[in-house]
């Protein structure tokens, strides 16, 4: 049995979560389309990047679809991080790459100061205990990248993803800058694993 679902079993739970999403209504219909937009652009950024990487194209599908599986719950009103409820829901189907791919998303490095994200150190001392049992793959860092290119219902550079990302998390001066090294130290390894300005490949405009 393969660790992640196929294309089909992907979407279909997909679909489920945000039925889910709307049945609870933990989400607005503008977060709605945006969540679908999202999350399907993830997929088929990494997907493009898996191709240059040689990679599995569809496992890099699969991981870029459900990578936030876990925002079918309302994080605020249950108190859980979308990443650890990602990252349970998909174990228990039993798709252990699906459900690392959950909280590696987030963080560029399994290990890190709460410092330098705004979420609650009650999350954030989860993630770091979950991650500390986690070894990050090319598939890990695909779908970290190709998250960083959408921002509402645009694909955007990544100044702008960043500066979206601050804005909405009312990120602080070293949390930004953090966000930031983070990212472009990604940009080097996505551009050197293609072998050329990854921004070539995605079709993103400067």
């Amino acid at each position: 049995m393969m660790n992640y679902p196929t294309k089909e079993q992907a979407e279909k739970i997909w679909q489920d979560g945000i039925d889910y999403s709307r049945e609870h209504h933990t989400k607005s219909p503008q977060i709605d389309k945006e969540y679908i937009f999202h999350t399907r652009g993830v997929a088929e950024f990494s997907a493009l990047l898996a191709k240059k990487m040689g990679l599995n194209q569809d496992k890099a599908y699969v991981l870029g679809l459900l990578h936030d599986y876990g925002k079918r719950i309302d994080e605020k009103r249950s108190d859980k991080f979308h990443g650890i409820v990602g990252y349970e829901d998909l174990m228990e189907y039993g798709y252990p790459d699906v459900a690392k791919i959950c909280l590696t998303h987030t963080f560029n490095e399994k290990t890190f100061h709460n410092e330098e994200y705004s979420y609650p150190s009650h999350w954030l001392d989860e993630c770091r205990q979950l991650l500390s049992n986690i070894t990050y793959d090319d598939y890990d860092r695909i779908v970290q990248y190709a998250d960083m290119f959408f921002e509402g219902m645009n694909i955007t550079s990544l100044e702008n993803r960043i500066a979206g990302i601050t804005q909405r998390y009312k990120l602080n001066k070293t949390q930004e800058q953090s966000l930031s090294n983070g990212v472009f130290k990604l940009k080097k390894y996505i551009d050197d694993k293609c072998g050329c300005d990854s921004y070539e490949i995605l079709g993103i405009k400067r």
